[in-house]
């Protein structure tokens, strides 16, 4: 499936339809030194980390481990660019790991920058394996991990992202007064003109082991492309637009596109997005 834009104004609505299906809609609308960890490639940069908060690297397993000790957090990345010639960035191999564990419904940020703190005009490829965890759950899925670069980001073929909830996007996420804005709003505020996609190929799993039926998975970009395999227990987003906001609202997501986006295709779906059959007298929360 395909999605076409043309321009139009702000608008704003509700998106709900999909229990097993696919239906995308589109919408037109300080530094740590030393060299870059062995599993991921790249540096971080914390930017809001709370006391106790740690990147370690451990070579025995191909892992980068990410604690996280606070609400909200934000990491820079500065990635060691293995593809000088052009491509997308290798940032997490193949066989390596990147894992993030918390407590209770944290968010962590990462942004991928330059060695200047500025924007990438160039995709980022994940193509090995993301877990986030939830330590008050025993170690079970948990905590929303977010992923912005300016350039775009690949999830390839061999790329699984199992998270409690998951946000890929290609335009920057406004911070003042922290990750969520009134009302609890996630403030996407893109480049204008930007053709930036994120793209998946591989495997996304979404679903918070504290409660059910709360997980989402937004793609934000001018272009989205759907490949793989979504699964979410809760509620999926695939929204092309320069600018937007978007609330999660009971299981369903309020869309304010401010700018859109214009020409081509930009949302193409041609994987899955599914979630798990829900048990007879349950309030079906699976929306995309």
């Amino acid at each position: 499936m395909r999605a076409t834009a043309t321009p139009s104004p702000a608008r704003q609505g509700k998106q709900r339809l999909m229990t097993s299906c696919a239906i995308a809609a589109g919408m037109a609308a300080l530094a740590y030194g030393g060299p870059a960890l062995a599993q991921v490639n790249g540096n971080p940069v914390p930017v809001l980390v709370g006391a106790g908060s740690s990147v370690n690297s451990n070579g025995g397993t191909n892992t980068t481990t990410v604690t996280v000790t606070q609400a909200q957090s934000i990491y820079n990345w500065v990635p060691t660019d293995t593809a000088p010639t052009g491509g997308a960035i290798d940032f997490l191999p193949v066989g390596e790991n990147w894992n993030f564990a918390g407590s209770g419904d944290y968010t962590v940020l990462n942004r991928f920058v330059n060695g200047g703190g500025g924007a990438l005009s160039r995709q980022i490829a994940l193509n090995g394996t993301v877990n986030s965890v939830d330590i008050l759950a025993s170690g079970a899925r948990g905590g929303n991990i977010w992923f912005y670069n300016a350039g775009g980001i690949l999830i390839g073929a061999t790329g699984v992202i199992n998270v409690g909830s998951l946000v890929l996007t290609s335009n920057d996420i406004i911070t003042t007064g922290g990750l969520f804005g009134p009302g609890g709003t996630i403030r996407f505020d893109g480049t204008a003109g930007s053709t930036s996609a994120i793209t998946v190929n591989g495997a996304i799993n979404a679903n918070n082991a504290l409660n059910a039926g709360s997980a989402y998975v937004a793609l934000v970009a001018p272009r989205v492309v759907q490949a793989g395999a979504v699964r979410v227990d809760g509620s999926a987003a695939y929204v092309a637009a320069e600018a937007v906001d978007i609330r999660i609202n009971n299981g369903l997501f309020d869309i304010n596109v401010t700018r859109g986006v214009e020409g081509g295709n930009v949302i193409t779906h041609t994987g899955t997005t599914t979630g798990p059959a829900h048990q007879q007298g349950d309030i079906d929360q699976s929306r995309i």
